[in-house]
């Protein structure tokens, strides 16, 4: 039997989860390396972004929140 390089673990409405075993990235080319670096980076960065945007989007609903002004008898 032939041995995974990887393992992929999905549940329906959830992520997949790749997992690439670990002596066998020690004889994966280094282009191929470099490129896992780089998407790794990547991911990184979209996070980034997402996190930026959200925070952005809770502090202009903290200056839009209105007052309401009760009037008491």
């Amino acid at each position: 039997m032939a041995k995974k390089v990887f393992e992929v673990e999905y549940h329906p409405g959830e992520e997949v989860v790749l997992r690439f075993k670990a002596p066998i990235l020690s004889v994966v080319p280094e282009a191929t390396r470099e490129h896992f670096k780089t998407a790794h980076k990547e991911a990184l960065l979209a996070l980034r972004s997402l996190l930026d945007k959200a925070i952005e989007r809770s502090e202009e609903a903290e200056k839009t929140k209105e007052r309401t002004k009760i009037e008491v008898e």
